[in-house]
C-alpha cells in the first residue's frame, strides 16, 4: 500500500481508500456510567432493515490533506451503486484516481466495468484478502460505531441517518484523527 501512495504522489492523482460498513436499527452498547442500583435501559426498536454506509478516505497529491467523506443508504451495496460513486468520484475530480480498496465482488465487477470502458479514469489497487487492519477507514468505522454512536438508540431509519452523519463530521473536524487512523493501520503519511 505504501506503494500506491507513492505512485499516486508520483503521478499527481488524488487517493481515496474505501470501504463499506452495515448501520442497523440496533443499538451498540457500550461501557457507561449509572447510578448504583438503576441500570441504564435501551429500548429499541426491533427492525431487520439494514444499511450500507460506504466511506472512503480522500488524500490530495500535493499537500496530502486527508478528508473522510461518508454516505449511508438502503440495503446492502451492488455492483451498479458501486459504478454510480465512481462516476461521481471522476465528475468531482475530472481526471484520474487511484482507488485503494478491498476484494469484495462488487468491487471486482465495477472495476472490470471501468477497466473495458473507462480504462483511463481510475488506477486500482486491492488490498490483500481478510487484512481490514491495513485500510484507515476501518478505524472510522470503530470510532463512529463503538464511540461516537455507543448506546445510541435510534428511531427510525432517518434517524440513524442522521446520527451516523453527525459521527462522520465529528471525525473530519478533528484534524489529527485521521492522520491517526493511518499511523494505526502503519502507513507513513
Amino acid at each position: 500500500m505504501e506503494t500506491s501512495k507513492k505512485k499516486a504522489k508520483r503521478l499527481g492523482i488524488p487517493l481515496i481508500l474505501w470501504d463499506e460498513s452495515g448501520f442497523s436499527l440496533s443499538p451498540i452498547r457500550g461501557t457507561t456510567w449509572c447510578e448504583v442500583g438503576k441500570p441504564v435501559t435501551l429500548r429499541e426498536t426491533f427492525s431487520r432493515h439494514t444499511q450500507t454506509g460506504l466511506g472512503f478516505i480522500t488524500m490530495t497529491p500535493v499537500r496530502q490533506k486527508l478528508n473522510f467523506r461518508f454516505t449511508i443508504f438502503e440495503g446492502a451495496i451492488n455492483t451498479l451503486d458501486v459504478i454510480l460513486f465512481l462516476r461521481m468520484i471522476h465528475a468531482y475530480y475530472g481526471k484520474q484516481v487511484m482507488i485503494i480498496w478491498d476484494r469484495l465482488s462488487s468491487h471486482l465487477s465495477a472495476r472490470s466495468f471501468f477497466e473495458c470502458e473507462h480504462p483511463d479514469w481510475f488506477i486500482f489497487e486491492e488490498l490483500p484478502a481478510y487484512c481490514p487492519e491495513l485500510n484507515p477507514v476501518e478505524q472510522c468505522w470503530n470510532t463512529m460505531k463503538n464511540v461516537l454512536m455507543a448506546n445510541f438508540v435510534p428511531m427510525n431509519i432517518e434517524h440513524l441517518k442522521e446520527k451516523a452523519m453527525e459521527a462522520a463530521q465529528m471525525i473530519n473536524n478533528d484534524p489529527k484523527l485521521l492522520a491517526e487512523f493511518f499511523h494505526h493501520a502503519k502507513l507513513a503519511l
